[in-house]
């Protein structure tokens, strides 16, 4: 990936989003010239990174996969294409553990009291 300057605004693409992958997953140089290589053969060719591990994806087969760590909580994964990169946030569901609970009170009083002004003014 490094080893040649992009030369068109295609090659620069694929080199940022592999940066920004980089960001989020402990790679190696040989990987990120692997995945350069890999995406710039084919516009249809994808990576999709999980907790754990990359993909590389021609059509809808696997044809290798690499483990690699990510290194932040923020995201579950992400997907790159030669011109694409989606970032997969991290998804944390609502448990009623985790607190707050909401009963509707204020509105509830808000009409309890309305009603109690209509019949006092009957």
């Amino acid at each position: 990936m490094m080893k040649n300057n992009p030369e068109t605004y295609n090659e620069l693409k694929v080199v940022n989003n592999l940066l920004r992958l980089s960001n989020y997953y402990a790679v190696s140089q040989e990987f990120l010239d692997e995945a350069y290589d890999f995406l710039m053969k084919d516009k249809t060719n994808k990576l999709q990174a999980g907790t754990n591990s990359i993909k590389f994806i021609e059509g809808d087969n696997i044809v290798k996969e690499f483990t690699a760590q990510l290194t932040t909580s923020t995201i579950d994964g992400l997907v790159l294409t030669s011109s694409l990169l989606t970032v997969i946030p991290h998804y944390v569901p609502y448990t009623s553990s985790s607190g707050g609970s909401w009963s509707g009170g204020s509105s509830n009083n808000n009409n309890n009291n309305n009603n109690n002004n209509n019949n006092n003014n009957h």
